[in-house]
């Protein structure tokens, strides 16, 4: 195998792959201006980034081996750590390339010669377009799924596990802390052991509200992970970077409303009312006139009849509404 090169910037040529780099962040010879092509990597190729991350869960699975694991998955002996300042400059980058070769080996032999965990109990949490549904789990937990929700449920044995795919669900967990319930969606994680939160994922930005008790958000790349304690009355965003900001008040009781089939709306912009409500409503809302979006309005609509949203915007709002031809439906400053 031929060694990388071992200036801290790489040279011309082919564009770099995640195993490249994966060897090249473990070689010890990466330096400030190749951290910063490497941001600039992944920030161009995402898919290929998806990979160098996999690679490194890979690699902190195999460090949970035994070194008897390890002798067998190389098939002799362990060889021993060269000392690095015996070591000319080439030399070392030659080591720290195949040293890290070495440790993707094992790492992709260790992750697919131990057996993987099978939970305990698994479900796939579903609810259409204007649907809400009440879901009780094995544990005493209570689901509250709204709709256009996709949602996948594992419990093992030392864990709870929910990962929500879309859509929006409020957590009741039953407390036990020797098992947390684990929530991932987006570039987000929630995890608790027992409390009432909400979580909602648009897209790839996870909004994160707390009913009751205390969670612990985290986002972002293990690099650069942020982590945040939300306690009762606070919420969050993770957008798709996974940057967390910080715990500010919310509205829970609004913002949880559609719970109990009412959407409720306390000064909120236009253009936030038509994306809550347009979850609902057969025929999507439209923004004509951007400058309509900034309007503020306070109501509330039954989620049991969402269309009522119709009559009631020209009432309590300086707009008009028109049919689109495509069968949506138009909103114009009066």
């Amino acid at each position: 195998m031929t060694a990388p090169p071992s200036s801290s910037t790489p040279e011309p040529g082919p564009p770099r792959t995640a195993a490249w780099w994966f060897a090249r962040w473990h070689s010890g010879e990466l330096g400030r201006a190749e951290r910063r092509a490497f941001d600039a990597w992944r920030r161009a190729h995402p898919e290929a980034a998806r990979e160098f991350d996999q690679m490194q869960r890979l690699g902190r699975a195999a460090e949970g081996l035994s070194r008897q694991q390890v002798e067998a998955l190389l098939g002799g002996a362990v060889p021993p750590r060269p000392r690095r300042h015996s070591l000319a400059p080439r030399r070392r980058a030659a080591l720290g390339w195949a040293c890290a070769g070495l440790a993707l080996l094992v790492a992709g032999a260790g992750w697919w010669s131990l057996p993987a965990a099978a939970p305990s109990y698994s479900a796939a949490i579903a609810a259409e377009r204007g649907e809400r549904r009440r879901i009780s789990l094995p544990d005493g937990s209570v689901l509250d799924v709204n709709g256009a929700t996709r949602a996948q449920l594992r419990f093992y044995g030392e864990r709870r596990e929910v990962s929500l795919t879309s859509g929006e669900i409020l957590f009741s967990v039953a407390g036990d802390p020797a098992r947390p319930f684990v929530v991932k969606a987006g570039s987000g994680e929630v995890r608790v052991t027992g409390t009432v939160f909400d979580v909602r994922r648009d897209a790839d930005e996870v909004s994160v509200a707390v009913e009751s008790g205390t969670v612990e958000v985290t986002g972002g790349h293990w690099w650069n992970l942020g982590k945040a304690v939300l306690r009762a009355g606070q919420g969050i965003r993770v957008p798709a970077s996974g940057a967390i900001g910080v715990p500010a008040p919310a509205d829970v009781a609004a913002l949880t409303a559609w719970r109990d089939g009412r959407a409720v709306f306390r000064n909120a912009p236009l253009n936030e009312v038509l994306r809550e409500m347009n979850r609902y409503l057969a025929a999507p809302l439209r923004l004509a006139d951007e400058r309509a979006g900034r309007i503020r309005i306070s109501a509330s609509f039954s989620l049991d009849r969402p269309e009522a949203i119709l009559d009631a915007l020209p009432a309590i709002a300086p707009v008009r509404l028109a049919p689109a031809p495509d069968g949506g439906i138009e909103i114009f400053l009066r």
